[in-house]
């Protein structure tokens, strides 16, 4: 095992938002055991995520940090981003032809700021990201956003009943080239069909020059899937989605239990 790619939220973070003192240790003796790497995989954008492994002192033991599903990816070591992705105003009006999103509650991420539209109105769920992301929710019109070229991806939003019919039709309606995956029981991302947390993994394999079985996969979600596809050993967190625990090698631990940790030394024992 050398390296480890890990999720974030109900993954890595607690329901408090916080890497346990457990989960720290462990990310520490994966590091000094392996002398191995670490790459942490989000929905979220680089800049939450680097003011939030910082404030959680992991920072140091993290290479690499891909965000917004592998839109992003940044080389810690290196101090450099080494792949990006935008989607480009084409495709963004793409998405809008083929779903129709005023149908939805959705919104847009730029960089370092969620935009919605001024007809669309702002949800809840859109409130909780921008709170939950620490990042400013700011109003544009249609024609500014769908001319706009600095979005990474759509993220359109409901109730937990709703978002598993909501992906079944989004994804037939979305033209060639983009696609749609739930991250969380309340969220799904459109973004460019080749981009996803596995094609970011693929990344930091050819970089190192590393075998799929020299790769771990820790996740919870929906949008883990491309992640453990390009690993050797998959696992599952105890609160994970049904379809990822059916694909992992191991279920570990719920997020609450420090369940990384946990994993992590039953890796070390083998």
């Amino acid at each position: 095992m050398k390296l480890i790619a890990i999720d974030m939220d109900g993954t890595l973070l607690n329901s408090a938002g916080h890497i346990s003192a457990e989960n720290r240790q462990g990310l520490e003796d994966f590091v000094r055991t392996f002398n191995g790497v670490i790459a942490v995989c989000s929905a979220r954008p680089l800049v939450t995520l680097f003011r939030l492994l910082a404030d959680q002192q992991v920072l140091h033991l993290v290479r690499y940090i891909a965000g917004f599903n592998g839109c992003q990816l940044f080389d810690n070591e290196e101090n450099k981003i080494v792949f990006e992705r935008l989607m480009t105003s084409v495709e963004v009006c793409d998405v809008n032809s083929g779903v129709n999103l005023n149908h939805y509650a959705h919104h847009f991420f730029t960089r370092n700021e969620i935009k919605h539209s001024n007809l669309s109105g702002i949800s809840t769920y859109s409130h909780y990201e921008a709170n939950a992301f620490d990042l400013p929710l700011n109003c544009y019109p249609l024609a500014e956003i769908y001319s706009s070229s600095d979005i990474y991806k759509i993220t359109v939003c409901g109730d937990a009943s709703s978002i598993p019919l909501f992906q079944q039709i989004i994804s037939r309606q979305l033209p060639d080239g983009l696609s749609c995956m739930a991250t969380g029981e309340n969220y799904i991302d459109i973004q460019p069909s080749a981009i996803d947390k596995g094609s970011a993994i693929e990344r930091i394999k050819a970089n190192l020059k590393l075998a799929t079985d020299d790769v771990v996969a820790i996740g919870d979600q929906q949008n883990d899937l491309p992640m453990f596809k390009a690993a050797g050993t998959t696992i599952a967190m105890d609160n994970a989605v049904q379809m990822l625990k059916d694909r992992a090698d191991m279920i570990t631990l719920h997020h609450d239990r420090h369940g990384v940790a946990h994993a992590i030394q039953r890796l070390l024992s083998r």
